[in-house]
């Protein structure tokens, strides 16, 4: 399978910056317009079964706490084509993998993680009040992961979308992230013909720019939320300002339509579609360009 990477600075006849950071997923049948190409821009069309992209919401976080260990191995058993986890910064300057910056929800203890040091965190039982999803034994599979133990845990073999947060105690965790991907050789160049090992994606702005400033190889999705009696919709300067850096959004999938979908790609964004659970809902998503799904449930679609 061929993966177009896309280079920011791509530029068409009319001198439009097209594509300005990198696309995200593997394209075969949708074709963008490129540099130097003249021919028209091509409507949506359905999303191929090879290039629909399931991406497990901080694991299979559906059967087994969500952002642990045990969690992503079981989205890897289903073979999933990405894993998504949440990362925060420890008292110690570690970074650990958690969705909430406070940990009251997901363990036994409470405050935010900036308060605690990786020790402490480490006798904290992410499986507290999740015992209904207990799949493995009770292992350090159920401990708060560090990103560096996800990385030597699964190493290559599976592709991560990393989610970064708004907080006050994760100064200077883009500059972290960065130098951890290098160690572990998770950024792809530019002239890799491949699945991008790794997506950052964030719901602020200037998190994603820094992480740009920081390297451009990095693959970039902006978050948006909208209000829940619109639909998605954005104006030539948000999209303008949003191709400067990201190569795609991620919306909640009540709010996508096949008009927003095909604006997108004609400007070289792709669509990943939010809070998908159900499998009808995941095949509309596909009939309409949706590029992937984000679930808890990534078994709900059949993936050889």
């Amino acid at each position: 399978m061929k993966f177009l990477l896309v280079q920011k600075g791509d530029i068409d006849e009319k001198g439009e910056t097209i594509l300005l950071n990198r696309i995200i997923i593997g394209i075969i049948s949708i074709v963008f317009l490129l540099a130097g190409c003249g021919q028209d821009k091509t409507d949506t069309e359905v999303t191929p079964d090879e290039d629909f992209q399931i991406i497990a919401h901080r694991g299979a976080s559906a059967y087994a706490p969500e952002n642990t260990l045990a969690s992503f191995n079981l989205a890897k058993e289903m073979n999933v084509d990405y894993i998504e986890l949440d990362i925060h910064l420890t008292k110690d300057n570690e970074i650990v993998v958690m969705h909430d910056e406070d940990v009251t929800k997901t363990t036994e203890g409470s405050g935010d993680i900036g308060n605690y040091t990786l020790d402490q965190l480490k006798k904290l039982s992410v499986n507290y009040g999740n015992e209904g999803k207990k799949k493995h034994a009770e292992t350090e599979a159920y401990k708060v992961p560090t990103l560096r133990e996800v990385f030597e845990e699964f190493g290559n073999e599976v592709n991560f979308m990393i989610e970064l947060k708004k907080s006050k105690t994760n100064r200077g965790i883009e500059e972290k992230l960065v130098d951890l991907l290098i160690e572990f050789e998770m950024i792809n160049t530019a002239d890799q013909d491949e699945k991008p090992k790794v997506v950052v994606h964030s719901f602020y702005e200037k998190i994603l720019k820094r992480m740009d400033e920081l390297n451009k190889d990095v693959l970039l999705v902006k978050l948006i939320t909208f209000e829940e009696d619109e639909t998605a919709e954005l104006s030539e300067e948000e999209i303008a300002e949003l191709v400067n850096y990201s190569s795609g959004v991620g919306v909640g999938y009540k709010l996508l339509n096949s008009n927003f979908i095909q604006k997108m790609h004609e400007e070289g964004l792709l669509v990943f579609a939010a809070d998908v659970q159900e499998a009808d809902v995941a095949q509309d998503m596909k009939k309409i360009g949706a590029r992937g799904i984000f679930t808890d449930r990534p078994d709900l679609l059949e993936k050889e």
